[in-house]
């Protein structure tokens, strides 16, 4: 081969590796967009209500505080149980949704939560259900279980309708846990 030759090829080579070379700046952040958000436990967010309180106030030793406490060896516990019975957050940002988490208390199972609906809302007046459960039970005592349930807007507003408990006239649960998934 003549020099001509070689001199061609190099240039050519060192144009390719150039070439190659600035698109790899080390400097950038690299993203992937090919795994979906991590999902976030929100439930510390949201501002608590719930229809019917503890006797003792919602910072009693059994108040409705407890449900959202992030401990699980702490209950919630009413001892007029009715079926239009409510637990809700209110965010000052929307949220999406898309599972929870329950947590039966240490007492008897006929108190646990058996029927319900998870509702959203944006003005706390128009509720859309978004999960509903029949016939629930908690394996034991302080189980955690998970509900998934597919939502693709964003609420304010989280409501937990207690249709039905295990049949007693006292209702009972540990925790409730809300978590977001960023859209």
């Amino acid at each position: 081969m003549n020099v001509l030759t070689l001199t061609r090829r190099a240039l050519v080579m060192l144009c390719l590796v150039l070439a190659f070379c600035s698109g790899c700046k080390k400097d950038k952040q690299r993203t992937y967009a090919l795994l979906p958000p991590d999902p976030e436990d929100v439930t510390a967010q949201g501002a608590l209500s719930v229809s019917i309180e503890n006797t003792g106030g919602k910072n009693a030793a059994e108040g409705s505080v407890k449900v959202t406490d992030g401990d699980t060896g702490t209950k919630f516990l009413i001892f007029t149980y009715d079926p239009s019975f409510w637990i809700q957050l209110k965010f000052n940002k929307a949220q999406h949704i898309t599972s929870y988490t329950l947590t039966s208390a240490n007492d008897a199972p006929e108190r646990d939560p058996k029927n319900w609906n998870l509702a959203g809302s944006n003005d706390g007046n128009a509720w859309t259900v978004l999960d509903t459960r029949t016939n629930e039970t908690f394996a034991d005592r302080g189980q955690t279980n998970n509900y998934e349930f597919a939502n693709d807007k964003t609420y304010t507003y989280y409501r937990l309708n207690i249709t039905a408990n295990g049949g007693d006239d006292l209702f009972q649960m540990a925790e409730w846990r809300v978590t977001n998934v960023p859209q």
